[in-house]
């Protein structure tokens, strides 16, 4: 029996501010506008303090009082390491600590958003996920799967990624789309309107997308709830960048920590960054071609785009676009440095880094965290068998034995 009470059991339009009951619902009935989940905050405030998160599990559910309400899936995501690096904050002249996302189960911070997407699929009565990835989110997703008895259903462009998650997790059904991963999200939301399931990136997501603000709150707690003067991390979506964004503004609201929040930096891969270009001209975003060999950073068509571009902006930070041989080496030299094994993603947020020190974004001396979202997996063979297809549904229904 949890300790806190339901402190959220409804959804809220941020256009309209309509409020609806709790329910798997990704845009308002009303307008069509993005959901988010309603917390009360009158309550957060009396009923949460640092002792009471102190007590909770060392895993994202110690904050439970900060998530959804109902269902509590957990097979061992959060609480990560965070680790000040000497060498980096010599050479770079800040004070620089990495937050250490590939010590999650599968290696990556998306077992987080894959946490709370299982709790709000059990909660709501939904017995299949489904998700578009590049690769971390389909692995997450299908662990979370496994760990609860929900069928997985993963759409992966065709190659390394699709073959790495079907070889990590043979339970889940992993379809390799001859695409890039907008084609994916497209496939995705046709399925949506064919099938009761729960859409990670769909009608799941205003749960799911919680769960990587808990960054955010580890971050504040592991600093004895003195916030940094800036974070960084990369940036695909923006979904991951806004909610870190939104993690140090709700732990400043429930008193917990003083504003104001940190300065928030992304990382884009050059050719893949509709946000960082949309930030450099000041303009709003367009979706671009995703051009990068980092599948992890290739998306043209960003669904959180505009508000990580107003993340950046209302916090004097900013988004910066770094070239793949930057990304190459600067993921080198977080490995020699550190001594972790961090993915091309991690690259991205360092080369972000020290372009904005060199620039003087950032003054000498500043209290700096980096997320480094994911560590390169070990390669697995074996697993479960992977289904080729076009980036249509029909050829998905084929797929599942659903069409002839």
């Amino acid at each position: 029996m949890s300790a806190f009470a339901r402190s959220s059991d409804a959804l809220r339009c941020r256009v309209c501010e309509e409020v609806t009951v709790a329910e798997p619902l990704d845009v308002c009935r009303r307008c069509d506008g993005p959901t988010d989940v309603l917390y009360d905050w009158d309550w957060i405030e009396r009923a949460v303090t640092p002792a009471t998160i102190e007590a909770g599990p060392r895993s994202l559910w110690r904050y439970e009082a900060l998530l959804p309400a109902g269902a509590r899936v957990d097979f061992g995501a959060g609480w990560t390491p965070l680790v000040r690096s000497d060498l980096l904050s010599d050479a770079l002249g800040v004070d620089l600590y990495l937050k250490l996302e590939g010590e999650n189960p599968t290696a990556s911070y998306k077992d987080r958003v894959a946490t709370i997407a299982a709790s709000a699929a059990l909660d709501h009565g939904v017995t299949t996920l489904c998700c578009s990835s590049t690769g971390n989110l389909g692995d997450a997703v299908a662990a979370a799967a496994a760990a609860t008895g929900l069928e997985a259903i993963v759409l992966a462009p065709v190659g390394g990624a699709s073959a790495a998650v079907a070889a990590r997790r043979p339970g889940a059904r992993v379809f390799a789309v001859n695409g890039t991963y907008d084609d994916c999200r497209r496939l995705e939301l046709e399925l949506g309107a064919l099938f009761p399931w729960g859409f990670v990136s769909g009608n799941l997501h205003p749960y799911a997308g919680e769960g990587a603000k808990t960054i955010s709150f580890e971050i504040a707690e592991q600093l004895d709830w003195q916030l940094p003067d800036a974070v960084i991390c990369p940036a695909a979506s923006g979904t991951l960048f806004s909610k870190l964004t939104q993690g140090f503004a709700e732990v400043t609201r429930a008193g917990l920590s003083a504003a104001p929040v940190p300065r928030m930096f992304a990382g884009q891969a050059l050719g893949s960054s509709p946000i960082a270009d949309a930030f450099a001209d000041d303009r709003r975003i367009s979706r671009v071609q995703a051009s990068t060999h980092f599948a992890s950073l290739a998306v043209g068509d960003p669904s959180y785009g505009d508000l990580a571009l107003g993340a950046a902006r209302a916090t004097n930070g900013a988004v910066i676009a770094v070239a793949e041989g930057e990304i190459v080496a600067h993921t080198a030299l977080l490995a020699e440095t550190t001594g972790v094994t961090p993915d091309y993603s991690g690259g991205a947020a360092l080369g972000a880094l020290v372009e904005a020190i060199r620039l003087g974004q950032l003054a000498r001396g500043s209290r700096v965290v980096l997320v480094v979202t994911g560590a390169r997996p070990q390669p697995v063979t074996g697993g479960s068998r992977v289904a080729t297809v076009d980036p249509d549904v029909c050829d998905v229904l084929a797929a599942l034995g659903l069409r002839s």
